[in-house]
Order: structure tokens, then sequence, then C-alpha cells
């Protein structure tokens, strides 16, 4: 048995917009022009002969300078990970090490099921680019497997026998260990007593990876950046109500073609809720949308729902509930679905059978939905531990509930990977450590309302905003959808605003978040922190970040129509638990 913690750079260049972010590459440039130390040769024998305990250096490679990046060593191999009730293991990592050290060292994230160090990264690809400039040590892993980010195969040896030193290298155990090693191999390459500041950076399972270093192992991370957290596996059973819903008949079915309909009715319905109608709605759990309003008057109408697609699309964003009406997890934004939930959830062509166990096969993204793929492999693999398992037959309803026996299997054998318990973040903040979080209000793959949820809980734990706010901070992000995209400002710097907070006491009131279109940025805006919600002067400029203010703003994303969360309510269960 697996024991908890508790219990023992090339495809996001065009998204660097920000005049903010390029003046901050352009000083961490002239910073890499200081000279640099005598280090050891990049070279498998020069960093194996560093001697840090549970490495193997498989290859290292000098990066010379370029435009794209200063120059550093490239070093990958592996950490053998032990311990926590599981077999010895091994994870493979990458680690950068620019040839200017600012004796910093930053860990980034890796997406779905993981299985990659570089093809595989996830988190906010702004800091990403800069990292190397600002002279950071950098680290990744595949968190113990090789596979693609939706294949969770590699969690079972045989039916019903489960690989625990993989699942437990995916859960916690490679992110933490390689973290240590790591940080050894950048102190030892400098000569260096101790790392000046370390933080963690990922977005959706990267956020998890985030949370997870911040809840299990407070020690390792002065401040953590946890976008889009994937912090409770949970959410694959929210996951598997909503595709459950889409697959009832054909005639629940959405296709992908009807999403922009569904936008242009749910925009008319809410995009003048927070004051002003500018194709950006700031706060979805004001939304007061009805899909009934969008059922056909007759048979032969079209631009319009059926009533079983007005029923799938209330099941997507109503809550997952125990048979007694407890919350189990919420349901999803029903803002910006074209550009998201066809990608996530409806897939960009109908299932060949709407009754097979596979209806849109076992493997791959598009044109299959990605929300059924990370639900088939980890219900099947990691919960179920059965290649042959069906995951039609387990059993949550489309309607939004979902037995005691199967949750109570599902919680002991993936909770050892959640970090969503807001006691088990109380180490982190009396160490003094940070957390900045942020998350897309129009995610199509996790539900933002959780991640909000999770926030109101913590503050309640810590005596309110103002004191949680000394260490941990919520950037809710509108019209953004999963850890970027979607028409809202989404590229943002959370990077330097982590710096100013841990190094120098500056916590961030707001980030400064741009849009662009084909490289040109076309409209900024303030993210306000939570429950802060940015507020047009009613004068100025709507696409102008100045005419926007997070002042005097406070409580404005709390609560929903009638005081009810989105996400929260339906299938008459109204309010939380």
């Amino acid at each position: 048995m697996i024991e908890s913690p508790h219990h023992a750079r090339v495809g996001w260049v065009g998204l660097i917009t920000s005049s903010a972010v390029l003046a901050a590459l352009t000083a961490a440039v002239a910073l890499h022009a200081a000279p640099a130390l005598a280090l050891p040769p990049c070279t498998v024998a020069g960093l194996s002969a560093l001697g840090v305990p549970a490495v193997t250096v498989a290859s290292a490679v000098d990066v010379p300078a370029s435009p794209a990046n200063p120059e550093y060593c490239d070093v990958r191999g592996t950490v053998t990970t032990t311990g926590y009730g599981a077999p010895s293991g091994l994870a493979q990592f990458e680690v950068q090490l620019p040839a200017t050290w600012s004796g910093r060292f930053l860990f980034f994230g890796v997406g779905g099921t993981a299985g990659s160090t570089y093809a595989d990264f996830a988190g906010n690809p702004v800091d990403y680019f800069q990292a190397l400039f600002k002279g950071y040590a950098t680290a990744i892993t595949d968190t113990g497997h090789q596979a693609g980010n939706t294949d969770a195969a590699w969690a079972i040896t045989a039916p019903h026998v489960a690989d625990s030193a993989k699942v437990a290298d995916y859960y916690f155990r490679a992110t933490h260990q390689v973290t240590l090693a790591g940080k050894a191999l950048a102190q030892k390459y400098y000569g260096a007593g101790s790392i000046r500041r370390a933080y963690f950076d990922g977005c959706s399972n990267g956020g998890r990876q985030a949370m997870v270093e911040a809840t299990h192992f407070p020690e390792d991370y002065d401040g953590v950046i946890a976008g889009a957290p994937f912090m409770d596996i949970r959410a694959i059973i929210q996951g598997a109500k909503q595709e459950k819903a889409m697959l009832l008949s054909a005639d629940s079915y959405i296709p992908y073609t009807l999403l922009p309909l569904i936008d242009k009715a749910v925009y008319a319905s809410c995009d003048a809720a927070d004051g002003v109608k500018d194709g950006l709605i700031q706060n979805p759990a004001k939304c007061a949308f009805d899909p009934a309003s969008m059922v056909c008057a007759s048979p032969s109408a079209t631009g319009c729902l059926t009533p079983n697609q007005a029923r799938t699309l209330r099941s997507y964003t109503s809550a997952l509930r125990s048979e007694e009406g407890r919350l189990i997890y919420p349901g999803a934004s029903v803002t910006d679905l074209a550009g998201g939930m066809d990608a996530w959830t409806t897939g960009f062509v109908p299932p060949s059978d709407f009754a097979a166990a596979e209806p849109w096969g076992g493997t791959g993204f598009s044109p299959a939905p990605a929300v059924w793929q990370f639900t088939d492999h980890i219900i099947k693999y990691l919960v179920e531990r059965d290649p042959g398992f069906n995951v039609r037959s387990f059993p949550e309803s489309p309607g939004g509930f979902i037995g005691e026996g199967a949750l109570s299997l599902f919680d002991a054998r993936t909770e050892a990977g959640d970090g969503d318990r807001p006691e088990h973040l109380l180490p982190f903040i009396y160490q003094n450590r940070k957390l900045l979080m942020y998350h897309g209000f129009s995610d199509p793959a996790l539900p933002p309302f959780r991640t909000v949820k999770f926030y109101e809980d913590l503050a309640d734990a810590r005596g309110g905003y103002a004191e949680l706010q000394e260490n941990v901070r919520l950037f809710m992000v509108p019209g953004m959808q999963h850890c970027g995209g979607g028409p809202g400002p989404n590229v943002f710097d959370t990077l330097t605003a982590m710096e100013k907070w841990s190094e120098s006491g500056m916590a961030p009131d707001g980030l400064l978040a741009t849009h662009s279109t084909s490289g040109t940025v076309d409209r900024s805006m303030p993210l306000c922190k939570f429950p802060e919600q940015a507020r047009y002067d009613g004068k100025s400029n709507v696409n102008v970040a100045s005419s926007w203010s997070c002042t005097s703003n406070k409580g404005l994303l709390e609560l929903g129509p009638d005081g009810v969360r989105a996400g929260l309510g339906g299938d008459g269960h109204e309010g939380d638990e």
C-alpha cells in the first residue's frame, strides 16, 4: 500500500506579447551578460563527478546562447525514487543550468497523466521563457513513467495488479525526490552552499503537482505557482458524468458546431451583468443563463437545442453529488464553450456508437474529446485496475449522483495524489511561504468553481481573506480556458509577481493580463485578487487596463444569482453541503 506523506521551449513563443514580459526579458538579458563563474565541464563525466545521490546522468549538452535562450548546460538523466511503502522507481528528468546563475531554482510541472519531460510541459509559458534569461536553474520530470499524457496503462503490471512504484511516483514521490536531486545538482554545479530561492510553476496536472508539493512537502519551495490545479482527482468523476450525459443518445449529444450559438445566447443573457457589455463575462457565477431558453420551438427548427441537449448542457454545469446530496465536485462554467468544450467534452466528431464501451476509441486527443480519454484511462487503470473495464458502467449518473461504494473505491486509490485539503496547507503557510493560484473562468477541463471553493474553505480555516492573503492569493481569469486560450486576456507574468512577493514582500494585488490577435495586443486588463473583480470606469477605452480597477470591489466573485454559487446547484440540490 502506498503511504501518503501525511501518513508516513519551442511552441509557446508567440504567446509572449505583454510589454511587461518583454521588459523583464530585456532586463534578464542584461543580467546574463555578467561574467560567469568557472563551472564544471558540461559533459556526462563532468556532471556525474558531482556525485549527487540517486542521480544517473545520461546526457549533458552545452547549448550556446541564441535569441531564444542564454547559454546553458542541458542535463538529462534519471533519479532512483524510494520509500513511501512502494518499490523503488526511476524518474527521468531534465535540468537546465544557465552559464550565469541567479541562485534561484525553478521546477516546472507536466500535464495530463505525465509521461515525458519536455513535450508534456504544463505551466505558465510566460514564466517558462523568461526563466533561463533570469538565471534560473530549471528542472522537470516525467513523474516516473514514459507514456502519452492521456495514457494511464502504466499504472498496472497486470489486470488488478497496481504498479505501485509508478503510481506513487506520479502522485507525489517523483516530483519531490527529483526536486531534492535537482537542487543538489545545481548547488554542486555552481559550488553554492544553498539555493537562494526555489519556486514551483505548474498548470493543470502541473497545478496538481504544485498543490501536492505545498501540502505534502512544505519545505521544498519558497513559493508555488498553481494554475488550474487538478488538485482533486475526483474531477475525473465529474468528467465521467458529463460524458455520460452527452452519450445518453444521439439526441443528447451536442455537436461542436452548436457551441458558437450557445456562446452567443450566453453572452446575450450575461455579458452586461458586470456593468459593461464588452464581449467578456467577468464572473460566470452570476450568469443566470438557462439552457431551456434555447430549446427548439418545433422538431424542424435549427440553431437551437433539443430538450435532451438542454439537459446535457445543464448536467455539464451542475455539481456531482453523493446519493444523499453531499457535494462531491462542482460543475463547469457555461461561458466560452467554443474552442474549449469542443476539444475537451464534445469532440469534433460524434461517437461511432453511442452504446459502445469505447465510443471514440481508447487513445489520443482530437477528434475524440480529451475528457473522455482521461476519464477512461484513470478509472480503468488507476481505480479499477482492469484494462477491460467498461467505464460506462462506473456508477455515477448523468443526472449528477454517485454511490458511496464507488466513491470510496475511487478515493482509496487516488487520494494519495490529491493536494486539496486546506488543513494540509497550513504548515506551508506557517513557514511564511507563498502560494499564487490562478484559474480561467471558462476552463472546460477542470471546473473553476472547485478552485474557488477550495480558496473559500481555506479562508475560513485562516480566519478570513485578509489573513489568508498574507501567504495565498488567487486570481480568477475571465474568458480564459484551460491554462490559456479563450477570448479574455490570458497572457500574464506570475514568476515576477512571485519573486517580488517572496523576496521583497510586495504581494500582488493584481496581475496585468493581455490578449493578442495575430501577435498584436488588442486588450489588456488587471486580474484582481479573489474575491475582488475588475470593474470598468464607465468612460475610457474598455480594452485598456487603465480603464479597469480592482479597488473597493471586494466580494464580487463570491456568490452567484440568488446567493447560490454557480456549479454547486442543479438536479434538485441547491447550494452547498
